[in-house]
């Protein structure tokens, strides 16, 4: 599907499952690395290049309580879902759901964070 398609479906689900429009969202390619991990700063060869597969995600500060709660679509149709403190961000299960909490973890911000709500496809 297209970057559009994909943006339109992640705020549909979004609404659908939270109630209300998102204010927030982002789009990454996929990448990969053909030669070379972690050589690109040791002074290596790295050829990075990226896919044409796209991760969306959507959100907005959450309606109430002190949790996050993220939901994912881009898995094999099972329940994606899981909810966490800001303070709450160490490594468990789901396993998927523990580059979201690393990002959170180490936001260089982290005070002005509010807690969230968010959808990704």
């Amino acid at each position: 599907p297209s970057l559009e398609t994909l943006v339109e479906k992640a705020k549909m689900l979004f609404k659908d499952t939270f109630g209300r429009e998102a204010s927030a969202g982002g789009a990454a390619p996929g990448r990969v690395n053909l030669i070379g991990e972690h050589t690109d700063y040791n002074l290596g060869f790295v050829f990075p290049m990226a896919l044409p597969l796209v991760t969306v995600v959507v959100g907005a500060a959450a309606a109430e309580g002190a949790n996050c709660r993220v939901k994912s679509f881009a898995g094999s149709g099972e329940d994606l879902t899981v909810e966490f403190g800001l303070d709450r961000t160490e490594p468990g299960e789901p396993a998927w759901a523990n580059y979201f909490k690393g990002v959170v973890s180490h936001f260089h911000a982290a005070k002005l964070l509010p807690a969230f709500e968010a959808v990704i496809v």
